[in-house]
């Protein structure tokens, strides 16, 4: 089915969705059970690169329902980057002819297809508009990128991300807070830090753990391989990775996703400190000891 799973970032709630891919081309990452039931092998939403005809049809369709009332437009699909250079400059043509006055184009990037876009495709990218784009960190730890099957390591991470970079589009990257389970979660917190010590992401932002019930992780809950880190835990992870950054991390910090047990934003590294004092303030809390999961069960 067409077009069934649109999924974005929270910042991209207001902004205009045009499905660019649909599904995944890996499927593999062990706590996203979105595109693919893990449990079963059933297919959710085959990946597959949108044709352009239908890409420009929607979009023209949107000019003439929104007009010029449009200030950021996200190209959604979870492997946004992985389509052909050429088709997404056609797309990003078509978009500033529609929509001349956009502030914001952005999209998911995995750091696998950043990293095979040469330097000059990237450039382009950039020149026609592609401003951001978000990256799935989710962990600085080899241990837990190859536990949860990433199909990655920190050093690809860190190379993806400064390629991006050079080539002027900004990066959003992405942990999950709690992705380690209680056994890994301090390694989960400071190999974080250390590769955002060396990545230096425009901006990095935090997400808790969820835990879909057609992810391989939800079969590891069960049968207690992986122990959930509690919201004390998740708090205590924040703070580790923050007391681990140095004064070389210039990144905006975003802690706005609704999984999470604070909402929060900061410059780096000028606010670290007030950060580190106000989660220091919270875990002395005992009320933040009492805290419960909520929506665990949910993107």
């Amino acid at each position: 089915m067409e077009d069934m799973i649109i999924i974005r970032p929270p910042v991209e709630a207001n902004s205009l969705l045009v499905g660019v891919t649909e599904g995944c081309w890996w499927n593999q990452c062990r706590f996203c059970g979105v595109y693919i039931n893990q449990l079963t092998g059933e297919i959710i939403q085959k990946y597959r690169i949108r044709p352009i005809e239908r890409v420009f049809k929607e979009l023209e369709i949107l000019k003439q329902r929104y007009g010029d009332f449009i200030s950021t437009l996200f190209m959604a699909g979870g492997e946004a980057l992985s389509a052909p250079t050429d088709h997404l400059l056609k797309i990003l043509h078509k978009i500033n002819e529609l929509f001349p006055h956009l502030k914001r184009i952005s999209c998911y990037a995995k750091n696998l297809d950043i990293l095979r876009k040469s330097d000059e495709e990237l450039r382009q990218l950039h020149e026609a508009g592609l401003t951001i784009c978000y990256m799935g960190l989710e962990s600085g730890s080899r241990r837990i990128l190859k536990m949860m099957k990433k199909g990655t390591t920190p050093e690809n991470m860190i190379k993806a991300g400064k390629k991006l970079m050079k080539a002027g589009i900004q990066l959003s990257v992405y942990i999950i807070l709690g992705l380690g389970g209680v056994e890994y979660s301090e390694e989960h917190a400071i190999e974080t830090a250390n590769v955002l010590n060396q990545m230096n992401p425009t901006i990095f932002r935090f997400r808790t753990l969820n835990i879909m019930p057609t992810s391989e992780l939800w079969k590891d809950i069960q049968e207690g391989k992986f122990e959930i880190v509690s919201p004390y835990g998740i708090l205590k992870e924040q703070l580790t990775i923050f007391k681990h950054l140095n004064d070389s991390v210039t990144s905006y910090v975003f802690n706005d996703h609704v999984s999470n047990y604070d909402s929060f934003e900061a410059k780096l590294p000028d606010e670290r400190e007030f950060i580190i004092r106000y989660l220091e303030a919270r875990l002395r809390d005992p009320a933040t000891k009492r805290l419960r999961h909520k929506g665990l069960l949910h993107m």
